[in-house]
C-alpha cells in the first residue's frame, strides 16, 4: 500500500474508533446521570442501544483493520478504563446482588454462616438495617454462592463493611486483571492484542462490573487465565484455575472440557483439589454449604431461550413438560461437553470454550445479562458476530422494569435469539463441516500474524475473517410472574419478589 494510503487508512480509523469512543462515553455519562436505571429503564435501554451500535462498529473495524499495537492498545484500554470510571461511583439500581454480597460479608465477619441462617431467620435479626437489608431479594433463602465468595466478601467486609463502592472498586480490579490477560492471551495466540477492545469497550461489561458490580468478573478472570495457560501446554495450571472460580461461582468447571488434554487425569484433579480445599473451610456445615443452591437449581426461570422454547413445545404434557423443557437443554450441554472432550484434539482451548460457554448460555433456566459476560472474552479471541450479538442483545431483558407485569415480552424473545440462531445458520452453511469442527472463522485479518506455536506444540486456531466481528445492538427474552424490583442470581424470575 503506498505510503498515502496507509496514512489516510490510518487517520480513518483513529477517526472511527475516536467516534465510537466518544459515543460510547457520552452514553455510559448520560446512563450515570438518570440515576435509577431500573425506574428509567426505557431511557436506559435507548443509551445501551446507542452504546452497542457505537461497540459494533468500533468491534468492526478493529476486526478487519487492527490499529498499530503501541498507541493503538494504550487508546483502548485507556478508553476502557474511562468508560468504567465513569459508571463506578453509580449505585448499582439493575440487580441487587451485590447488596447480597455485602450481608454474606457481614455476617461472614461475625462468624456466622450464611449457609445455615436466611436474612429473615430470627438468628439473625441483629444483624439487620435500613441500608442493605431491605435491598436483599428472596430473604428467606440462605446463599447460593459457594465458599470461594464467602472468603472474598468477608475480606472485604472487614476493609469497608457496608460498602458498595468499595466492592464495587475490587470487581473493577478483576475486570481490569482480565483485560490484561487478554491482551497477553491474543499475543500468545498470534492475534492483534487490539482485539481486546472487543472486552474492553463492551457496553455489556462495563454495565453488569462497573455499574452494578457482579461477582462475575472473578470467575471470568479466572477463566481467562486458565485458558491462556492451557494455550502454553499448562493443562494442570489452568485445571488449578478453574478450581479457583469455581469456588467463587461453579460454571467455570465446564471449561475443563476445553483444557484436559493432554492430562486429564491431572487437571481434573487439580480443580477439585482447589475447590474442594475452598470447600474445606465449611466442613462442619455439612450439606447445608450449598444453601438454597438446590432451590435456585430448581425453580429459578428467567430468560432461558432453549428451555421457554420447549415449554411452549411440550406444553401438552403439563408438569411432565415443565419438568422435560428444563432438563433436555441441560442433557444437550451435558453431550456436548462430553464431545467436546472426547475430540478434544480436533479443536485447541479457545475454540471449544467458546462453544461450551455457548452452549451453556442457551442451556441454563437463567439467562440473566451478566451470565453473558462469560462469553465475551472469548469474543476478542475469535470474533464470531452471532455471539457478538447476543452478549449485546441480552440487555434487553431489562425490558422487564417497565412491564405491568414481572414477563419479558415477545418481541424481546424474537430479537434476542432470531438474529443468533439465523447467524449461526448462515455460517454452518458456509462451512459446515470446519464450523462444528475445525474453523470458527478461516482467514486472517489485514495487520495479524501467524499464530504462534504454543508451548505444548500446538496453533490454537486462525484468526476470523474480516469483517466476522460482533455487530452489537440489544435486545433480550425471558418469562415471568408479578413484580421484582430488580434483578439477581437470588431475584426472582417466574417469581415475585420477596
Amino acid at each position: 500500500m503506498p505510503a498515502h494510503d496507509a496514512g489516510g487508512a490510518a487517520r480513518a480509523g483513529w477517526l472511527v474508533l475516536g467516534g465510537a469512543a466518544v459515543a460510547l462515553g457520552g452514553a455510559f455519562a448520560a446512563m450515570a446521570g438518570l440515576g435509577d436505571l431500573h425506574a428509567r429503564a426505557r431511557a436506559f435501554l435507548g443509551l445501551f442501544t446507542l452504546a452497542g451500535v457505537a461497540y459494533g462498529i468500533a468491534a468492526l473495524w478493529v476486526v478487519r483493520r487492527p490499529p498499530p499495537v503501541g498507541r493503538g492498545l494504550a487508546a483502548i484500554i485507556g478508553a476502557g478504563i474511562v468508560f468504567r470510571l465513569i459508571l463506578l461511583p453509580s449505585a448499582p439500581t439493575l440487580s441487587t446482588d451485590l447488596y447480597r454480597y455485602l450481608w454474606d460479608g457481614r455476617l461472614g465477619v461475625a462468624g456466622v454462616s450464611p449457609y445455615r441462617y436466611p436474612p429473615n431467620a430470627p438468628e439473625v435479626a441483629a444483624f439487620r438495617d435500613a441500608r442493605v437489608y431491605p435491598r436483599l431479594n428472596h430473604v428467606d433463602w440462605r446463599t447460593v454462592y459457594p465458599p470461594g465468595a464467602q472468603l472474598l466478601f468477608a475480606a472485604l467486609a472487614r476493609v469497608a463493611p457496608d460498602r458498595a463502592g468499595a466492592f464495587k472498586l475490587a470487581v473493577m480490579g478483576f475486570d481490569l486483571l482480565t483485560l490484561g490477560l487478554l491482551v497477553g492471551w491474543l499475543r500468545a495466540l498470534g492475534r492483534p492484542p487490539t482485539w481486546a477492545l472487543l472486552y474492553a469497550w463492551h457496553p455489556l461489561v462495563i454495565v453488569e462490573l462497573a455499574g452494578s458490580g457482579h461477582l462475575d468478573a472473578v470467575p471470568v478472570a479466572a477463566s481467562v487465565a486458565a485458558l491462556w495457560a492451557a494455550t502454553r501446554g499448562r493443562s494442570t495450571l489452568a485445571g488449578a484455575l478453574l478450581g479457583a472460580g469455581a469456588a467463587v461461582k461453579l460454571y467455570p468447571l465446564l471449561l475443563l472440557a476445553a483444557v484436559w488434554r493432554p492430562r486429564p487425569v491431572r487437571v481434573v484433579a487439580a480443580a477439585l483439589a482447589v475447590l474442594g480445599a475452598a470447600y474445606a473451610g465449611y466442613a462442619g456445615e455439612g450439606w447445608t454449604v450449598l444453601g438454597s443452591l438446590g432451590r435456585y437449581l430448581g425453580h429459578e426461570e428467567f430468560n432461558g431461550g432453549v428451555r421457554a422454547g420447549l415449554e411452549r413445545l411440550l406444553g401438552w404434557m403439563g408438569s411432565s413438560g415443565a419438568v422435560a423443557a428444563r432438563l433436555l437443554p441441560l442433557g444437550g450441554l451435558a453431550a456436548l461437553a462430553a464431545a467436546v472432550a472426547i475430540a478434544g484434539r480436533r479443536g485447541e482451548p479457545s475454540r471449544r470454550a467458546l462453544w461450551l460457554v455457548g452452549g451453556y448460555l442457551l442451556a441454563i433456566p437463567n439467562l440473566f445479562p451478566w451470565y453473558a459476560l462469560w462469553i465475551v472474552p472469548l469474543l476478542a479471541v475469535h470474533p464470531l458476530w452471532p455471539w457478538g450479538y447476543l452478549s449485546c442483545a441480552v440487555a434487553l431483558t431489562y425490558a422487564v422494569f417497565y412491564q405491568p407485569v414481572w414477563a419479558i415480552p415477545g418481541w424481546v424473545v424474537a430479537a434476542e435469539f432470531g438474529p443468533l440462531v439465523l447467524g449461526l445458520g448462515l455460517l454452518a452453511g458456509r462451512h459446515p463441516v470446519s464450523f462444528a469442527l475445525r474453523r470458527l472463522a478461516p482467514g486472517r485479518p489485514r495487520g495479524a500474524r501467524a499464530a504462534r506455536p504454543s508451548a505444548a506444540g500446538v496453533r490454537d486456531g486462525d484468526p476470523p475473517a474480516p469483517g466476522a466481528g460482533p455487530a452489537g445492538a440489544p435486545a433480550a427474552s425471558g418469562a415471568g410472574a408479578p413484580g421484582s424490583p430488580a434483578m439477581g442470581d437470588m431475584a426472582g424470575g417466574m417469581k415475585p419478589s420477596r
